[in-house]
This record gives C-alpha cells, sequence and structure tokens, in this order.
C-alpha cells in the first residue's frame, strides 16, 4: 500500500508543481523587486471604471475555479488509476524516461512562458497608468482651444496622444519607467541632453528614437491628408519624473506631462481654423482603420 500511496502523491506533484513554481516566483518576485511607481498623483476613474474592475476580479477568480476543474478529473484518474496497478509490473525503463524528460520540458517551458507573460502584462499595465496620467495632465488644454485625440491607430503601432495646438500639433509618447526603491530628489530626477535620457542608474535612447520617428509618420500622414505642410513637434511624456533640460532648444520636448501648458501658447504663426479642421479629419479618420 505504501507504494500506492507514493504513486498517487508523485501523480499529484507532477499536476501542481508547475503551478507552485510558478506562484512561488510570482512572490519572489514582487518581493525583491523594490522599484516604485513613478506616478505621484491619483489616477480619475475612467467612465465604468468600478465595474470594469469588478468584471476583472470575477473574470481572474473564474480562472483559478476553471483551472481546478481542468486539473481535477486528470489528477483523479491518475490516482485511482495508480492503485490499481501492480506494483510487480512497474517498471523504469528507456520509454519512462522518454516520458519523463518530455514532462519535465513542457512543464518547464509552461512556467518560462506563463512567467514572461505576467511580466509582460505588469509592463502594459504599467504603460497604461502612465498613458492615462498623461491623458489627465493634459485635459485642461482643452479649455485652452486645444484639441486632444488618444491612443489613435495607424495600421503599424498607436500614437498615445495628439495635441492640436492655436499654431501647431504635438505627438505626444508617454512612457513609464519605475523609480528605484531609495527615495530623495536623486532618484526622481531625469536628465536629458537632447540625445540621450540619463536616469538615476542608467541610460536610455530608444524611447527618444520611437517618439521623433512617430512624429515624422504623423508629419508625412499629415501632408498626404491635407497638402499642406504642418508643424508637429515631438514631446516625450515621463509621467512622475522630474525632467531637468541642460540644452536651451532641443529638437523635442522631454516633459512630466503636468508641464504642458505650453502647448496651448501660440508663439509661432497660428493655424487658420479651416486648417485645423482639416487636420482634426484626418487624426479622426485614423480611428476608422484609415491611417494609411
Amino acid at each position: 500500500m505504501l507504494l500506492s500511496e507514493l504513486l498517487v502523491l508523485a501523480a499529484i506533484a507532477v499536476g501542481l508543481l508547475p503551478i507552485g513554481i510558478l506562484a512561488l516566483w510570482v512572490w519572489w518576485h514582487r518581493r525583491t523587486d523594490r522599484r516604485r511607481s513613478p506616478l505621484t498623483t491619483e489616477l480619475h476613474n475612467l467612465p465604468g471604471e468600478q465595474a470594469r474592475r469588478e468584471a476583472e476580479r470575477l473574470a481572474e477568480s473564474a480562472g483559478d475555479r476553471l483551472m481546478i476543474a481542468v486539473l481535477v478529473g486528470p489528477l483523479a484518474l491518475a490516482a485511482w488509476a495508480l492503485q490499481k496497478i501492480d506494483k510487480h509490473l512497474l517498471r523504469f525503463g528507456p520509454a519512462e524516461i522518454a516520458l519523463l524528460i518530455i514532462v519535465v520540458a513542457v512543464a518547464c517551458w509552461a512556467i518560462w512562458s506563463a512567467g514572461k507573460r505576467l511580466r509582460d502584462r505588469w509592463n502594459y499595465l504599467d504603460g497604461i497608468a502612465a498613458e492615462r496620467a498623461t491623458a489627465q495632465a493634459l485635459m485642461p488644454l482643452i479649455s485652452k482651444g486645444c484639441a486632444i485625440y488618444h491612443d489613435i491607430p495607424t495600421g503599424m503601432f498607436n500614437l498615445d496622444h495628439v495635441v492640436v495646438g492655436p499654431d501647431g500639433v504635438f505627438m505626444i509618447e508617454a512612457k513609464s519607467r519605475r523609480k528605484p526603491a531609495a527615495r530623495g530628489k536623486a532618484s526622481a530626477e531625469v536628465r536629458f541632453d537632447g540625445k540621450t535620457l540619463e536616469f538615476p542608474g542608467w541610460r536610455e535612447t530608444k524611447m527618444l528614437d520611437q517618439t521623433r520617428a512617430q512624429t515624422r509618420w504623423l508629419n508625412d500622414y499629415l501632408y498626404r491628408k491635407t497638402g499642406e505642410r504642418v508643424s508637429v513637434k515631438p514631446v516625450l511624456a515621463l509621467p512622475g519624473w522630474f525632467v531637468s533640460n541642460s540644452v536651451l532648444s532641443p529638437d523635442m520636448h522631454v516633459i512630466n506631462p503636468k508641464m504642458c501648458n505650453f502647448m496651448a501658447d501660440s508663439k509661432g504663426k497660428p493655424l487658420s481654423e479651416p486648417q485645423r479642421r482639416r487636420i482634426m479629419a484626418a487624426i479622426e479618420e485614423c480611428y476608422g482603420g484609415s491611417g494609411s
């Protein structure tokens, strides 16, 4: 009987071990990752936000129960079958070794794949929070005569935000970078020298290149749609960060989105109202899938 009981426990362990390892990894990751969210302001609720959160909670709860439903049948069947096997017939040969290798390989792949998707999900959630914080900071510009668009599809990528101001258009890319665990002003400051972003402990250029590339796309798109050259200015928004610019006139703006009032200032030749309407109509076309 002892052997049968051990086999039953082994069958249960094979089914539950991958889930246990993944849960342990999630716990360890959250315990050891001391970085802080960069956001310093409370995000306003979107329409239906409370209902959306409750729907997500119910979906996660349903997923947990479906996992139990999926596992309980095979585990019970394995436990029942193992008790019926004559222990004298049990052997561990090449076929069993190959099967064990396959099971372990599939389990390791599933754990790695699930972990990667969880990390991607956390990054997406940080990105969503950054976009919402930026949209929230841009909202007062509407009362100053600006038109604001969010999450504009282009067919290849999305433009996070576009502001049509009095004398030009601003393409705003919102990014989230977590702050280090250490507190203090130095931990919340990013320096921009016109070419590179220097965060506490690391340097980046990729997000600058992305912002410039998307601005060029919007510039070309508006020219194709309106037949007029439009001044599209690139803006990189870093919610929660204090941005220190070491150059007087960079080719792009890197800002905390709270410092966005300059978009409503009229410093150059203002756009005529017909041109503004053509620009806004072109941007709105993108939501219909014609951003090409």
